[in-house]
C-alpha cells in the first residue's frame, strides 16, 4: 500500500527543530506563545509524522517561530512530484 500523508512540511519542521536543539515540547511551547492555542507535543509530533494537516495560518506561525521562510519548509519540485498523489489522498 502506498504511503499517504496529510502535509508536506513535517520532515522539514522536524529537521529544523532538531537543528535548533529544541524538544517537541519546547517547540510546542513557542508555538503556543506565538498564538497557536492547540499546539502541544502531540500536535508537533503529528505534524512531523505527516499525520496532521497544517493550515496556512499555522505554517505562518511555524516559520516565524523557527525563523525561516515558508519555502524552506516546502518540498522541492522533485519531491512534490513524487509525493503529490499521496498528499492529495490526504489520509494515512
Amino acid at each position: 500500500m502506498p504511503r499517504r500523508f496529510r502535509n508536506s512540511v513535517g520532515p522539514a519542521v522536524r529537521r529544523l527543530r532538531v537543528e535548533r536543539e529544541l524538544t517537541q515540547d519546547q517547540l510546542a511551547a513557542r508555538l503556543t506563545l506565538a498564538g497557536l492555542e492547540n499546539a502541544d507535543r502531540v500536535w508537533v509530533a503529528k505534524v512531523e509524522a505527516q499525520i496532521r494537516s497544517v493550515f496556512d495560518y499555522e505554517l505562518a506561525v511555524i516559520v516565524a517561530v523557527l525563523g525561516v521562510k515558508a519555502d524552506e519548509l516546502l518540498p522541492t519540485g522533485k519531491v512534490l512530484k513524487r509525493d503529490l498523489s499521496a498528499l492529495q489522498e490526504g489520509e494515512r
